[in-house]
């Protein structure tokens, strides 16, 4: 009996971990197949996989864009980056913001050379039209940009005394620099309290606190937050005390605006002295002494003679 025993019991053995090795979990399963499939998509059948738009127009679009990027010079690429930043198209390509502009100018200057075509116009009329057309393509975009870029530093400038009082009284209250910059970028809405978040996503991501704020001071532009966070920076190095500083800077930027304030009010009679010679001036002279020049001439300079009718003279002169 014993080796008919040990027989089955090796025969039970082998046949269990048989059953083992053939039945898989279902976590084992799901690996096994995701692992064929991953095996059975080569890379010609993944590209046939895509989209049509994915296979066709996507590498074009690479290709150009690869090619505008050869052609322009780094530092032109960071100026036009920069005026992004400033416009608050954070996520904006420059590459491709170049690339459009030269699309537009040379989509206008096809359409306007084919309008000539069809019209049959004059070389000497197409050839000037044709370029001054391409080069308004080409401006478009930037005087956009520029546009943009001033609504936006006007607004921050008219937001920064407001944002920093609340940010003084965050502070004093007891919070910490990020926890009131949080504070107040959570409480007022714009593009002040865009740029302190993306200044807080930094933070977040590991960047050093020095750096993120002088960051946020150069992405903007304007003059005003550049020196508050230049100031905060060497507060936060020196060890001086937050609340007093922001105290400060707070007064410091109410002055400035007020500053401007009275400076455009000394602007406002020297440009209204170009509409009021040519524009009010002339009216107001004709609204007046039209009348009197009228009668002056019927009296006496129009000349009578024997061909022209002469108006009776009114009874009792």
């Amino acid at each position: 009996m014993e080796p008919l025993l040990i027989g089955l019991m090796v025969f039970v053995t082998v046949f269990v971990a048989g059953l083992a090795l053939v039945m898989r979990s279902p976590e084992q399963e799901a690996v096994g197949t995701r692992l064929d499939e991953i095996g059975q998509r080569t890379p010609r059948a993944m590209m046939l996989g895509l989209p049509f738009h994915r296979r066709t127009i996507f590498p074009l679009v690479k290709g150009a864009v690869d090619t505008v990027t050869r052609l322009i010079p780094p530092r032109s690429l960071a100026i036009v980056q920069s005026n992004l930043a400033m416009a608050g198209r954070h996520r904006d390509n420059p590459v491709a913001w170049v690339t459009l502009k030269w699309l537009s100018a040379a989509a206008l200057a096809g359409i306007v050379y084919a309008v000539g075509e069809v019209l049959r116009w004059r070389p000497l009329v197409q050839a000037p039209l044709v370029l001054a057309v391409a080069g308004l393509g080409y401006l478009w975009p930037e005087y956009n940009l520029r546009r943009a870029i001033s609504r936006r530093q006007a607004v921050i400038v008219k937001e920064l005394p407001e944002t920093l009082d609340l940010l003084t009284i965050s502070v004093e209250a007891g919070l910490g620099l990020d926890q009131a910059l949080e504070t107040v970028a959570t409480r007022r809405p714009g593009p002040l309290a865009e740029e302190i978040r993306l200044y807080l996503d930094e933070l977040r991501l590991g960047r050093e606190r020095h750096e993120a704020l002088r960051a946020l001071g150069s992405r903007t532009g304007v003059e005003a937050l550049m020196s508050f966070t230049a100031t905060i920076v060497q507060a936060i190095e020196f060890g001086v005390s937050i609340a007093a500083v922001l105290r400060i800077q707070a007064d410091e930027v109410r002055t400035r605006r007020r500053q401007r304030i009275e400076e455009r009010a000394m602007k406002a009679p020297v440009k209204l002295l170009f509409p009021l010679i040519f524009l009010i001036l002339p009216a107001l002279f004709v609204v007046v002494a039209g009348p009197g020049l009228i009668r002056v001439y019927t009296e006496f300079l129009r000349p009578t003679g024997p061909s022209q009718f002469v108006p009776p003279a009114t009874p009792g002169r």
